[in-house]
């Protein structure tokens, strides 16, 4: 009978090495400053194609101011003008109201 010596059967576990924690901690700093840099140069390449199109926009608050005038007739009179009214015929009987809106 032959015996082989040194070979794994498949129920052996192979023990595998682990990397050092100093590597890991080194590889995963430099991934993650080689992926800000390549955001960096994205986003600075994006910002200058979009810089010449952008406009500014000016608001405007347009304020028009009215004045309401209402001519309230005194009770018991039932007069009504058809023509133009002078502003001293309404004096004496009846009250001016001015609202500014």
């Amino acid at each position: 009978m032959a015996t082989v010596v040194g070979a794994a059967t498949m129920t052996e576990r192979v023990r595998s090495r682990r990397p050092r924690a100093s590597l890991v901690l080194w590889g995963s700093i430099l991934l993650f400053a080689a992926l800000f840099a390549l955001l960096v140069y994205r986003f600075s390449l994006e910002q200058k194609a979009t810089q010449p199109t952008a406009q500014t926009v000016r608001v405007r608050k347009v304020i028009k101011r009215r004045v309401v005038t209402t001519i309230v007739p005194t009770p018991g009179q039932n007069s009504v003008s058809s023509g133009p009214v002078s502003s001293a015929s309404y004096s004496s009987g009846a009250a001016v109201t001015t609202g500014v809106s």
